[in-house]
């Protein structure tokens, strides 16, 4: 059993409950005291000498073994919660996690969305041509007959690549419709992308 997993207050509680049938209340938070002192920071295995100080009767003797079992018993129950809700943390934050990396990859998806909206229909093709070469040159890989105006587009891509992905959008705009259109359209898309996706660092994408 590893006192690792519980902090002082929870083995005090654990001990407190299994020796509460043998000890009434004055002897009972002497004991806990005692305990306190001299065996709170020791592992669970002296437990069986510090039974053995406090059992000072002969019919506290005989029940030491119950004792021993029944501390051991609270220690492990308190134990098991405590795993049970680290484990159950654990999948919580990793949930958070897999839906915070579903909103940046929608926010990263609509940011493109709303950069090929502003660029005019008869160089759709040739834009996307473009950003698909400048892309290539920085290992991210996208398939000629891709097209990065999908939805589907962005799921297949690490999120770590998003940034550099629209930093390539942004420098093809400015060479299609120059530096001061650029700097608007994507001003009014950082704009319109934080009050749609409140929650996603928008420093992911930029």
């Amino acid at each position: 059993m590893s006192t690792e997993v519980l902090n002082l207050m929870q083995r005090r509680q654990a001990i407190e409950r299994g020796l509460q049938q043998y000890f009434d209340g004055t002897m009972l938070e002497r004991v806990l005291g005692h305990w306190e002192q001299q065996y709170s920071e020791k592992p669970a295995f002296v437990l069986n000498r510090f039974l053995s100080e406090i059992c000072t009767t002969e019919e506290l003797r005989y029940y030491r073994k119950d004792m021993l079992r029944q501390v051991l018993y609270e220690l492990s129950e308190l134990e098991k919660q405590e795993l049970m809700q680290g484990r159950q943390s654990k999948k919580q934050e990793r949930a958070e996690e897999v839906l915070i990396s579903g909103e940046i990859t929608d926010a990263f998806s609509q940011f493109l969305a709303y950069i090929l909206q502003a660029v005019s229909v008869k160089d759709l093709d040739d834009f996307e041509q473009e950003i698909k070469q400048h892309l290539a040159g920085n290992e991210v890989a996208i398939g000629l007959n891709e097209r990065i105006s999908v939805p589907e587009f962005a799921v297949q891509l690490p999120v770590s690549s998003y940034a550099s992905i629209i930093t390539a959008v942004y420098e093809i705009f400015c060479e299609f419709y120059g530096p001061m259109r650029a700097d608007q359209v994507y001003a009014q898309t950082r704009l319109k992308i934080k009050t749609q996706f409140p929650e996603v660092d928008l420093h992911q994408l930029l």
